[in-house]
């Protein structure tokens, strides 16, 4: 008999794949991206989007409603990107409320996840000469968002005070991770020096969100980041771990691609995107069905 349910136990375990979304980056990383972004998002099937909080914050303000460029295109908001300076106290309360705003809009709109990056630079920086202010800002910013319903997720980033491993585990080591949940971009580890396999597997219970992509290196038009199987970051390995936390990610595995203007890209938009779907698709995750907007 235990050879016979194996089998099954795989095809059911295939079709119960994690559902995954898109960020908006690809297109661009101003306001006027966002339209672009979710019209092919929608196209291609994926099953949410997240965008930055001064986006939605601007559709809100300037365009009629954050609600209206959602709606249009059907593709769920799961989560918003967000900035908070961890190094200057003094900036700290102007800091929260711009993420309170953030975070009502993200909720008005059914989302779920602030994906929190540490902002203040990394010019003449030493994180053990600054570990209380991040520790603190860090816990402030993040029990925030959890009186506002949300979840707080942090998202170490190249160029930020959260960028190598040894950062990545003095933080999530020392924050309240009661509040203060784990949002890993694993290529972005991997830029930064870091083992992305190793930091998900011990950071695994606390994952509430995750930035998937590639990374190959080099002036290719993605920052050296790559399309889904482009690259050499283990994706495989990593989504088998991830694979443990679905159904109970407040969040979304998110496919992410960086756009860097000063360099043409090998892809369009679109191709890299689709790319990176068939990608996954051929790994057994399920998409919707295709959709044409606009």
């Amino acid at each position: 008999m235990a050879t016979l349910a194996a089998p099954a136990f795989a095809l059911e375990a295939a079709k119960n794949k994690s559902d995954i979304g898109a960020t908006f980056i690809l297109w661009g990383y101003d306001a006027p991206s966002l339209g672009p972004a979710l019209r092919d998002i929608s196209r291609l099937g994926f099953h949410g989007f997240e965008t930055f909080g001064e986006v939605m914050e601007f559709w809100e303000d300037k365009k009629g409603g954050f609600s209206k460029i959602v709606e249009k295109y059907g593709v769920p908001i799961v989560s918003a990107f967000c900035n908070g300076n961890v190094l200057d106290p003094a900036k700290r309360k102007d800091e929260i409320k711009k993420l309170i705003r953030w975070c009502q809009l993200l909720k008005q709109n059914n989302g779920k996840v602030i994906e929190f990056n540490a902002g203040g630079g990394r010019r003449g920086y030493d994180y053990k000469e600054h570990k209380k202010n991040i520790i603190e800002a860090m816990n402030e910013y993040a029990k925030v968002v959890a009186d506002q319903g949300l979840v707080c997720a942090l998202h170490p980033h190249t160029g930020t005070p959260v960028e190598t491993e040894e950062e990545v585990y003095f933080v999530m080591e020392n924050v309240d991770t009661n509040y203060m949940k784990f949002g890993p971009d694993v290529a972005q580890i991997e830029k930064g020096g870091g083992d992305s396999i190793k930091i998900v597997k011990d950071f695994l219970p606390i994952i509430e969100h995750v930035h998937l992509k590639d990374y190959e290196g080099g002036d290719n038009g993605y920052l050296g980041y790559a399309p889904l199987g482009k690259g050499k970051v283990d994706l495989k390995t990593l989504l088998n771990l991830l694979e443990q936390r679905r159904g109970k990610m407040a969040g979304m595995i998110m496919f992410e691609l960086d756009s860097d203007r000063n360099e043409t890209p090998i892809y369009h938009d679109y191709e890299a995107a689709e790319i990176s779907r068939d990608y996954l698709k051929k790994l057994g995750y399920k998409f919707n069905k295709p959709t044409k907007i606009g």
